[in-house]
């Protein structure tokens, strides 16, 4: 291709090599990172990193279980979620960014939170875990977001640090509170079938599966009822 020529608007090999330039390089990447024109690269590049991550993610699932994955899912809804999440935090993060006295707008703020889906992939690799691969996803993207607030939006690195921190410590909490919730709920739904939160997390994929389609199954008031009878047909 000659020099003259316009790149292609979907390049994979421009995606990976974008996406290392992010991981790699932040500040360099930011620093240089266009301000405007059209935002149909930075959507391909959320869509592409959206569906790698889920691939990724499904990994675990094709190896233990041997189930391949939902493609249409990984496909289609995946990559339009994503999307989605990235125009609306778009929109929070410039909230924040005019806050801290950012001269730039939407389309700006919207580049910036579509460069840190980079570190989808590398996350997912971590799905296994899930403290462990939000807890770095959250610290990764605060510190993504204090790189571009100094080398995009020309904001005090203390200063960002600061409100990214506070962002990223009251995100991780949000998050800590919701999976708590969660434990806690399926600890109920596994007590009437005589199982402990920790006898569940031990078990294989293919076993939880199955005590996972129990708890479906059951009938509306849980396994067990209100008056504590077992789970299956009520003993005559």
């Amino acid at each position: 291709m000659s020099q003259n020529s316009p790149a292609p608007l979907f390049s994979l090999q421009r995606m990976l090599q974008l996406a290392l330039y992010v991981i790699v390089r932040p500040a360099e990447y930011f620093r240089t990172m266009p301000r405007h024109g059209p935002l149909a690269e930075p959507m391909l590049f959320v869509m592409v990193m959206a569906i790698a991550a889920a691939l990724l993610a499904s990994l675990p699932l094709l190896l233990l279980r041997g189930q391949l994955p939902a493609l249409l899912d990984i496909l289609v809804l995946t990559p339009g979620m994503s999307l989605g999440a990235v125009f609306i935090g778009s929109a929070i993060v410039m909230l924040l960014w005019k806050a801290l006295g950012s001269p730039h707008g939407y389309q700006v703020a919207f580049r910036c939170m579509a460069a840190t889906m980079a570190l989808a992939p590398v996350t997912a690799l971590l799905a296994f875990a899930p403290y462990v691969g939000a807890a770095l996803n959250i610290a990764w993207t605060m510190y993504l977001w204090t790189i571009a607030s100094v080398q995009v939006h020309g904001i005090a690195q203390r200063k960002a640090a600061v409100a990214f921190t506070l962002l990223g410590l009251l995100m991780a909490g949000g998050i800590w509170q919701m999976q708590s919730m969660q434990a806690q709920i399926l600890a109920q739904r596994l007590q009437p079938l005589g199982i402990t939160l920790e006898q569940f997390e031990a078990m294989s994929p293919q076993e939880q599966n199955r005590v996972l389609q129990q708890i479906l199954q059951a009938p509306p008031g849980g396994a067990g009822g209100a008056n504590g009878t077992a789970s299956g047909p009520a003993a005559q």
